[in-house]
């Protein structure tokens, strides 16, 4: 992460995308990728052919047949891996205090992390923030948990 977050800074800083909301979207982003790409490889991998050769027969072309076959069937894995992957930039510590520099746009970590930085002693205070930062992930995990159950479990045993 901290590497990482290093060549973002020399990138950003010369493609002025330095102290942005897209800037940090995109370092954040990056991230979820490895995840995504062993989560929706392993899941594609287990799609039976028969079902892409059945939508060629009906005339489908490749965008036709992966919107209306393949995103349909892989749904647990994307909400999965966009549910992982908010996570992950939600609870960013590394790329926010490096790429955003006392810019406007902090996540909350970093604001928790600020607050206490300035000798601030009042615990009660921070974690009533720190669990009012929870919040958001909490319900995104038990709005989606039946989806991310059979997502993470989608492709992991092959028949």
């Amino acid at each position: 992460g901290i590497i990482m977050a290093m060549g973002f800074y020399a990138i950003f800083l010369s493609t002025g995308v330095l102290n942005t909301v897209p800037g940090l979207i995109v370092a954040d982003s990056t991230l979820a990728v490895p995840f995504a790409v062993l989560i929706l490889a392993t899941f594609m991998s287990g799609i039976p052919e028969e079902l892409m050769q059945a939508a060629r027969v009906d005339g489908a072309g490749a965008l036709r047949t992966f919107v209306s076959i393949v995103l349909p069937v892989s749904r647990n894995s994307v909400i999965t891996v966009s549910l992982f992957a908010f996570l992950w930039a939600w609870s960013d510590f590394v790329f926010a205090s490096t790429l955003d520099q006392g810019g406007a746009h902090q996540p909350i970590t970093l604001g928790i992390y600020h607050y206490i930085g300035n000798n601030n002693q009042e615990w009660n205070a921070i974690m009533a923030t720190a669990v009012v930062a929870s919040i958001p992930a909490a319900v995104l995990l038990i709005v989606a948990q039946r989806y991310v159950a059979a997502g993470v479990t989608a492709g992991a045993v092959k028949d």
